[in-house]
This record gives C-alpha cells, structure tokens and sequence, in this order.
C-alpha cells in the first residue's frame, strides 16, 4: 500500500513477507529486530513450492496491470491495494492493545480501526477502543496550528483528519490522533514512544480477510514510523529475505543500529528523489546479460536518475516494454534452449526445465555500484519450466524482492543510501 504524494497514484506492497514480529533490543536499545514470516507458507502450511512462487508471481503482474486513478480535484489520495503484505505487530494505547497491520515501506501514516466505528471491516483481533486507553489524544487544528503536512490529511471543525481513497473502493477516513506505542521485546524489556502520530480509521473498507487492521508506515515521511522512532531507529532499517525455496524460515527486519550494513562485497547506491512519492528510488543504469550490457534508457534517449523503485513489496522486478524485450532478447540469444509457455500465463519468457540448462549470468547495474544476481534471484522455476522473473509495466518500474532475497538490504534515510550485501538470511 505504498503511498504516492499530490496526484501520483497509491500502490500497494504485495510481498510475499509477512510480519508477526518479535522485537529483540539489545540493553542500550541502540536497535532492534523484527522476524518476518513467508506469508503463504504461514497461513497455509500445506501449500506446495510451486503454488507459492505461482500465487507470488500471479501478485506482482496483478499489480503491475494496475494503473493509476487520478483525479486532480478531489481533496482525498487514490490508492491501488491488494491485502498481500507485511504484517507487523504493535501495541497501542494504555492499556497496551495488539494491532496487527500491514507494514508498507511506501506509505508514511500508520492507521489502524478504530472503536466509536460508524464502518469497519472484519479482523481477528478486537478493535481499538479510544475511549479505553487513557493515553489517547486527538489533534487540535485551526488558522494559527495547522495540521501535519500529508497530502492525505486536512482540519476539520478544530481536529486533525485522515481521509485515504482507494481505486478498488477501500478507503480509510478518521482523526488523526496520538498514541503510546510499545513494541514488545524478547529481551525481557519494551521500547515505548509516547505521542505516536497515527489515524484512528472509524470509515473503513478493505479487504485483507480479517488478518490486519490496518497500515503501519515505514516511507520516508515525518509520520513514518521509522521517523517517528527517533534515535531508536537512526531513520534506518534494513532487512534479509528468504528465498522463495525456504518456506516457514524466519527472515528479519532490522531498526538502528543493527540495520548498519557493511564489509566485503557491500554496494552502497544513493536514493534519489523520484516521480513516484514515497517510494525510496534509485537510478538503474542498465541491465548484463551475460556479455551484452544493455544500457536503461528513458523516453529522453538518457539514463534517467530515480528510475527505478527498491521495492520489498514486489515480487517480481516490472520494467518497461521497451526494456524488457532488450532483455528478454539477449537471454534468447544467450541461452541454448528453446523456449516455452509459461503453463500459469504468467511470465513471458519460459524455458523447459532441465539439467542441462545453461543460462547466462544476470547484473543489475546501478549508479554507484554493481549487483550480480544468483539464478534464483533472476529466474522461477516451477511445474517444468524456468521462467524469467521480470514483469512488464509502462507505470511502475520496480525492482522486486525476488531479486532482492538472500542480500541484506538497508535504508539509510540519512545518509541517502541504499545498501546490497550477499548474504545467507537463513543465517541471519
């Protein structure tokens, strides 16, 4: 549910992670660390190899095909969502209530429903209680105290209000509110921060099957979590994802301190501002394939800064047309094999599964340094076809956590960067 600013479109995070975290600090709480679950392998332990990548591919081109409804004159943001995210658990309120809602590394503004509630929709956990928690507090505007700055915000009769469109008919409207938020530990101790910004959603549709409540932020924002979290966050965190092939193992989130990444084999590229809001962008320079490099030129004729999105939420990596075939054209000419049809109709580029397939090896080449990707990191294999695990969008050009797993990847909003370093996440 990544969240776009002014008339840019909404776009929700599909990943194949969720998170039902248990937060470890170390004593100093210099920073600390969430676990993240494979989400299909979570909620449905039965589920075989091949209907997890199937189901985590078959998101990414539905949100890909997605296209932005702008409507320029309306007051409230449009927003693109389906419910397949993170999940992340928080405490709010004294006393302290679970809220399991979804965390999108796009969007800023953490919300969750709740009670007085004209409509929400069902979730498996009770809703917050306002009137409950002693520690809850509206937020007063008029002339001289304006509201905090969101495009997705306003001041209504004197009190703060988030109001939050979706182009599929969800939406969320409420008072925008402070909150004590607690994250729990499993080192025996509670990180808390008073006046946490977030909405109380008390007009709400969605669709997320009862699993999460609602949107916890972690963009680039002042309302983001990560920003909100001050000193304990650094405004930093990265994390490590598990291959697709490694269902039910914990992966990590990290905050602070521990989001530090660093040593031999490290890439360090800079975020740049890009067209597309909250989103941390960088610049793809080109793609190599083997031996042909081909250069990520836009409808300009150059390389574009801020082209291309680090996108946990995602899937597949989407690129455009034009891109793509450049690609998908030297891994044919590259490849000895002929190719397939994707039995799911779902990838493009196919190849029958065999031993002795030979593909060529794939480098993302990004302006301040070179990422080359593992086999899995490139390419899905399932049923009896290997596929190229690249989607095509003329809109939304995201580089996707498949290609993303087994690295430790980490947002350092500080210093403008974002880092690549190989890693087991299984060890870490």
């Amino acid at each position: 549910m990544a969240t776009y600013k002014a008339s840019y479109c909404f776009l929700d995070s599909l990943l194949i992670f969720s998170v039902l975290t248990a937060f470890s600090v170390a004593q100093n709480i210099s920073g600390f660390t969430a676990n993240l679950y494979q989400r299909d392998a979570f909620y449905n332990p039965n589920l075989s190899q091949t209907e997890i990548i199937r189901r985590a591919a078959a998101r990414s081109i539905w949100r890909a095909n997605m296209s932005c409804s702008i409507r320029p004159n309306s007051p409230t943001t449009d927003i693109i969502r389906n419910n397949h995210q993170f999940f992340m658990k928080i405490r709010l309120g004294t006393p302290p209530v679970d809220i399991i809602a979804v965390a999108d590394t796009g969007s800023d503004l953490t919300w969750t429903q709740c009670l007085p509630c004209t409509r929400c929709f069902p979730q498996r956990l009770p809703l917050f209680n306002t009137r409950a928690s002693s520690s809850y507090r509206t937020i007063q505007c008029g002339p001289s105290r304006p509201c905090p700055s969101s495009d997705h915000i306003g001041c209504l009769n004197g009190l703060c209000h988030h109001d939050i469109h979706y182009v599929d008919g969800a939406h969320t409207r409420g008072l925008l509110s402070k909150e004590t938020l607690r994250m729990d530990s499993t080192a025996y101790s509670t990180i808390q921060i008073p006046n946490f910004i977030f909405g109380s959603g008390m007009d709400n549709i969605d669709s997320s099957n009862g699993i999460g409540s609602g949107v916890i932020g972690l963009g680039t924002g002042p309302l983001s979590i990560v920003t909100q979290l001050g000193h304990l966050s650094g405004r930093k965190f990265s994390y490590c994802l598990m291959p697709l092939d490694l269902p039910g193992r914990v992966s990590h989130i990290h905050f602070g301190d521990r989001a530090t990444i660093y040593g031999p084999g490290t890439v360090t590229v800079p975020l740049v501002p890009g067209q597309q809001g909250n989103f941390y962008h960088v610049t793809l320079e080109a793609f190599t394939v083997g031996r042909t490099r081909i250069p990520f030129t836009g409808r300009s004729g150059a390389v574009e800064p801020g082209n291309i999105i680090i996108d946990s939420g995602m899937t597949l990596t989407t690129l455009p047309r034009h891109f793509y075939a450049q690609i998908k054209q030297a891994l044919t000419m590259q490849t000895n094999a002929p190719e397939v049809s994707d039995p799911y109709q779902l990838l493009e580029l196919c190849f029958k599964k065999d031993r002795s397939l030979r593909l060529p090896s794939i480098v993302a080449n990004f302006r301040g340094g070179n990422v080359p990707l593992k086999r899995f990191n490139a390419f899905m294999t399932y049923e009896h076809v290997t596929c190229l695990a690249f989607g095509v969008s003329e809109s939304f050009t995201a580089y996707g956590s498949l290609a993303q797993q087994n690295f430790f990847i980490g947002f350092d909003q500080n210093a403008r960067t974002v880092s690549f370093k190989p890693f087991q996440c299984s060890h870490a």
